[in-house]
């Protein structure tokens, strides 16, 4: 039987330098990749009982999209201030998100930032979200 895993822990990193990778601060909440698959239709006069049928087409790796602390000005983790850096420069990064089972566990994706958003309500802490296209496929290992 296999045992759930807490997601407290859950880190995600970019590559600042070759096969290194720096913790993004203070994140809050990841979701993704959300990898998907278009479906084609392949119907014919001569399909079975009329029923449609179709066959996989072209993946996508979806999106990853993440909330954390607005701290601008960190001095040694990838904060807000950077990841609208990247968006600024429009290039494609590698990323992981690293899982605390045994911090082995990781999706490892290439991909660029599409949105980058802060939010400071009157009672509440400031916090900004962001989003990752990912470009090609991502691998889970």
């Amino acid at each position: 039987m296999s045992e759930a895993v807490h997601a407290f822990g859950t880190k995600l990193q970019v590559e600042t330098t070759t096969d290194t990778y720096t913790d993004v601060a203070e994140i809050t909440d990841i979701s993704g990749p959300s990898v998907t698959a278009d479906e084609i239709d392949v119907s014919s006069h001569d399909s079975p009982d009329t029923y449609r049928e179709f066959v996989q087409g072209m993946k996508d790796g979806g999106e990853v999209t993440f909330e954390g602390h607005f701290i601008y000005d960190h001095a040694t983790l990838e904060d807000a201030g950077d990841i609208l850096g990247y968006l600024d420069g429009g290039g494609v990064e590698s990323w992981k998100i690293v899982f605390p089972d045994t911090g082995s566990t990781e999706w490892a994706f290439d991909g660029f930032v599409t949105a980058f958003e802060t939010t400071g309500n009157f009672e509440d802490k400031a916090t900004f979200s962001a989003t990752i296209k990912v470009s090609g496929k991502p691998t889970l290992t």
